[in-house]
């Protein structure tokens, strides 16, 4: 998936500006559509850091081949999530049985990748939109700001 710096999540496909829950530039997930929202989470190359900070201090997550890892930690039992392309599954495994949510690109806009419930493909088991192709961390920062990890 090739990234994009501007990611927004939107409820639904309708792509209301207004409707914005979350987006993430620059390195910073906000609340909303504006520069003005709360930063949720700070993002540096392989790294999310808790509000707006990159102090040691600060660090929740590293982000390391596709994995989401508690703090900086070099061990297994750490790794909370794995990201397989557009499947990500809980823990260190990729087992049907662990898959959580699925990534869905629209066939007709490119640009959007829906959230789905687990392998679902029915509009009724989609989460969210996400207009533009987030990177593995944009993606677990998004979906933990909106409490779905």
């Amino acid at each position: 998936m090739p990234a994009q710096d501007r990611v927004d999540v939107y409820p639904d496909d309708r792509l209301m500006w207004g409707d914005v829950l979350f987006h993430s530039e620059n390195g910073l997930v906000r609340e909303g559509n504006h520069w003005r929202g709360q930063v949720l989470w700070t993002l540096q190359p392989g790294r999310i850091y808790a509000g707006y900070s990159s102090s040691s201090f600060d660090l929740q997550f590293t982000v390391r081949d596709g994995q989401l890892i508690q703090g900086d930690s070099q061990f297994s039992d750490a790794i909370l999530y794995t990201l397989d392309g557009y499947e990500l599954f809980i823990g260190d495994s990729r087992f049907a049985l662990d898959l959580v949510y699925t990534l869905r690109p629209d066939p007709m806009r490119p640009e959007l990748l829906g959230l789905y419930k687990e392998d679902s493909i029915s509009y009724f088991d989609r989460i969210c939109i996400f207009q533009g192709i987030p990177t593995p961390g944009q993606l677990f920062a998004l979906l933990m700001a909106q409490g779905l990890l």
